[in-house]
């Protein structure tokens, strides 16, 4: 069976981004490593496009390959940006598989972390604990996860809805920025 990976990670856009980590050969070859006896595509965001100043078509690219994708593999391997978020929670929104890449005591996965005056243990970011419907800590690792996975269905919106519900029981009640907020929110 073909799976086909959407690479979601950092682009080189010049020189100071050189000493980003970024998708290549070598973590495409890891995933279709571990991936066996399966083939992998890849689509990458970083192919040529025609027409970069086209901005709703090229963002309308990523997000179509998003879309057409078995699975998105996340580089989380060090801090990310706006455009890795968004293809995340696009994934959930179109029914893709999401799988990433976490490293332990990396910025999104820490043994432990003190951070707005508490400390957690085995820390995973929000959002990729949330979002993800796998977080490991090598590219191999993602290609065995998504041959274990193989016909199953991806998660969708229900663990961000389950994630609101969570706030408004157990958080909000002691949130007074968002207390002081809730009679022009209103039950939305």
């Amino acid at each position: 069976m073909t799976i086909i990976v959407y690479c979601s990670g950092s682009i080189l856009k010049g020189q100071q981004d050189t000493s980003k980590l970024c998708w290549g050969d070598r973590e495409r070859a890891d995933v279709a490593r571990g991936a066996q006896p399966h083939d992998v595509r890849f689509l990458n965001p970083e192919d040529p496009v025609s027409n970069l100043a086209d901005t709703p078509a090229v963002f309308g690219r990523d997000m179509y390959q998003v879309q057409c994708a078995d699975a998105v593999i996340v580089d989380a391997r060090e801090r990310r940006g706006i455009g890795i978020g968004v293809e995340m929670l696009a994934s959930r929104v179109l029914g893709t598989k999401l799988v990433a890449v976490a490293p332990h005591n990396t910025y999104y996965r820490q043994d432990s972390l003190t951070f707005r005056g508490s400390t957690v243990s085995d820390y995973v970011h929000p959002h990729l604990a949330i979002l993800c419907d796998g977080i490991v800590g090598t590219f191999e690792e993602a290609g065995r996860w998504l041959a274990a996975h193989v016909g199953n269905a991806p998660g969708g919106t229900s663990k961000v809805h389950a994630a609101i519900a969570a706030y408004r029981e157990r958080l909000l009640p002691t949130d007074q920025p968002m207390l002081d907020l809730q009679p022009m929110i209103g039950d939305r």
